[in-house]
């Protein structure tokens, strides 16, 4: 509304009052707008304020976002670093578990084998004592059959002295009367000459054998390498046979792999050996009823008998015994060749298999495949060595290349391994004892005698590391068995490989300083003093 005083011209005071309001209303506007201005000021102060709050929270955020970041980096590597040492940790404790459990089991089987041992040897006591009481009761009773023997005897020798006498007489009295008849009717006498007496028959003389056992000891060993090499010849006999007959071969490779399978699961347990055994035998007994085709057992025999009335056999018998046999030997060599022990329930399987009258030939046992095998790999159990030195006297001794193309000898530790195990594994066939079984023992204890007089028997300056450790294989763990089958005879053998042949080899090889510590880890021990 405009004021009615802006045009009151005609009155001063009017117009004095229009002038005045308009300066309280300039005054008023130019307050106003200088509150605005300050208001504007401070809201743009504020609003200022407010955006450089806003980018310092913003800043503190990320800050605090980056230090979050960092500390959950650190918390993760923390915790992987924590998972890692506990892992290490749980692996260190589940390592050490696993020794701990070794060793136990280790312990365990110590003790298994020593108390096994006891107890064989508590049961050979008690059968040598009653073997002993029946031989004194043996000999009562023939000392008393002697004796009545020798009374009846003197009883009909009296008899017919008596009857001697009578006759005698009779004679005597139709001599007197012919004697008589003489004198009254002479005639000329005539007198039978007398009897010449028999000469007394020549002594026997004593055939004494050769000293010199080399050329034996060689032919023997070159008649089980003949052996051997006629198995590998029947081994592509019946290759060929196989592809002829697909029954033949299907045959043949089941059971092959079934013997190889049950061989290689023999462990230390009686009773867990006693499922594969009984596989290996049923495989075998099928064979043993597979007559055709046929083979010349006396091929694989070092002694073959003379008169049979036949040589043939069944093949495939003969071919699954030699599977047998070669999976025995593998056996030996990596089970026995760290822990000799290992040695014993392999042996007793293989003992056992060619025992078996089932398994026999013309009650003859075929064992001579597994030791012409025994011949090729470790000929010196058989007293066939060379110089080690050389190539010729490497392979002489027993020792193999790395491969069939290889020209390198495999290492000193793999040769000793395997001497090991196949030492431990012959001593396991050959030191068995079959007094209380109805089998006949296939391999007699004089064998191991043999073997162990001709590594003794070595002349000092030719006695090698092989025959060191081929020695200890065959008498550790066995000491009781030895003392057990050959007495005084065999502790004296035994100081003798232990004690003499090492101190007079003058060897310092590792193999021969740990032959000669078994005198005294016996004596600590085991309390056993040579």
């Amino acid at each position: 509304m405009e004021s009615p005083y802006k045009k009151a011209l005609d009155s001063p005071s009017r117009q004095l009052l229009w002038e005045l309001g308009r300066l309280h209303i300039g005054d008023r506007e130019a307050f106003q707008a200088k509150l605005e201005k300050e208001s504007n000021e401070r809201e743009s102060a504020h609003r200022e304020a407010l955006s450089a709050a806003a980018k310092e929270h913003e800043r503190i955020r990320r800050s605090a976002l980056r230090e979050r970041e960092k500390l959950e980096l650190q918390i993760r590597s923390e915790r992987l670093r924590r998972e890692e040492e506990e892992r290490r940790e749980l692996h260190k404790e589940q390592q050490r578990q696993r020794e701990e459990k070794l060793e136990k089991e280790l312990a365990q089987r110590r003790r298994d084998v020593e108390r096994a041992q006891a107890e064989e040897a508590a049961i050979r006591k008690a059968e040598q004592l009653e073997q002993a009481q029946a031989a004194e009761a043996e000999q009562r009773r023939l000392k008393k059959a002697r004796e009545d023997s020798e009374a009846a005897e003197r009883t009909a020798q009296k008899e017919a002295a008596d009857h001697k006498l009578k006759e005698q007489e009779i004679k005597a009295k139709e001599a007197a009367a012919a004697t008589l008849q003489a004198r009254l009717k002479p005639q000329p006498a005539t007198v039978a000459p007398p009897e010449p007496l028999a000469a007394p028959a020549p002594a026997a003389h004593r055939v004494t054998p050769s000293t010199q056992g080399d050329p034996v000891r060689q032919a023997e060993h070159d008649r089980y390498l003949e052996i051997h090499k006629s198995l590998k010849e029947f081994r592509k006999f019946m290759a060929d046979q196989g592809k002829r007959n697909p029954v033949l071969k299907t045959q043949m490779g089941d059971m092959r792999r079934i013997i190889k399978k049950c061989v290689g699961q023999l462990t230390s347990g009686k009773e867990s050996n006693r499922q594969p055994r009984n596989q290996i035998m049923e495989v075998l007994k099928t064979a043993a009823g597979i007559t055709q085709p046929e083979v010349d057992v006396l091929m694989f025999m070092a002694n073959p008998p003379s008169g049979a009335s036949t040589t043939k056999g069944p093949a495939l018998l003969i071919y699954l015994l030699n599977i047998f046999a070669k999976a025995l030997i593998a056996q030996f060599i990596n089970e026995a060749s760290i822990v000799s022990t290992a040695a014993d329930p392999i042996g007793v399987v293989g003992s056992q298999i060619f025992a078996s009258s089932e398994f026999r030939w013309n009650s003859f046992s075929l064992i001579d495949i597994l030791i012409a095998k025994y011949h090729f790999v470790c000929p010196i159990l058989f007293g066939i060595y060379g110089n080690e030195e050389t190539n010729q006297g490497r392979y002489k001794s027993g020792w193999i290349k790395e491969n069939k193309e290889s020209e390198h000898w495999i290492s000193e530790q793999k040769h000793f391994e395997r001497m090991t195990g196949l030492g431990s594994g012959y001593a396991a066939i050959s030191l068995r004892n079959y007094d209380k079984s109805r089998l006949q023992n296939p391999y007699p204890i004089h064998n191991f005698w043999k073997s162990l007089a001709g590594i003794i028997n070595t002349p000092s300056q030719e006695a090698s590391p092989t025959h060191f450790t081929v020695l200890k294989a065959m008498v550790e763990n066995n000491e009781t068995r030895i003392l057990d089958f050959f007495g005084n005879a065999g502790k004296l053998a035994l100081k003798t490989a232990l004690i003499d042949f090492p101190r007079e080899s003058g060897s310092k090889s590792v193999s021969a300083k740990s032959v000669a510590m078994l005198p005294d880890i016996w004596r600590k021990d085991k309390k056993l003093f040579l």
